[in-house]
């Protein structure tokens, strides 16, 4: 059995596939992007931050942050919107916004584990939209997959 999940995993992972993704983006009321977990026991989080890629399609340190914040504390937060400041996090850089095309990725982790995030633009949010694993859903699609935990 343990082979048979080593071969799955490698299998995946040469495929280009990581695990599904719990959250989605959407622009809160007051017009700022905002992450929502649909997951019933959210992760303990250490940072969460919003890069765009720099042109070398690849996503790393040299890649400009739009925005980060940090809990020095692992917090568990299911609903975070940028220019609030929830609670145990400290902002790290105020949110800079780019031109509506640019394409940002939400990223957070614990440590040095890196989870999954969201990829977006500015203008794949507008009108209600919502962008969850990577697909682009109207606030009624979006509203169909909300858990209710």
């Amino acid at each position: 059995m343990g082979r048979l999940l080593v071969v799955l995993a490698s299998c995946l992972l040469l495929a280009g596939c990581s695990p599904a993704s719990t959250r989605a983006v959407r622009l809160s009321d007051t017009g700022m992007p905002q992450m929502v977990d649909l997951a019933c026991k959210s992760r303990m989080l250490t940072y969460m931050e919003i890069r765009s890629d720099n042109g070398d399609q690849v996503l790393d340190e040299k890649d400009p942050v739009h925005w980060r914040i940090e809990f020095p504390e692992p917090r568990q937060h299911y609903t975070v919107t940028v220019g609030e400041l929830p609670e145990g996090a400290v902002e790290k850089v105020p949110w800079r916004s780019p031109a509506g095309d640019v394409i940002l990725d939400w990223d957070m982790g614990n440590g040095d584990a890196w989870e999954p995030g969201e990829e977006f633009t500015l203008d794949d949010l507008q009108g209600g939209k919502v962008r969850h694993r990577n697909e682009t859903l109207t606030a009624e699609q979006f509203a169909k997959i909300q858990t209710n935990c």
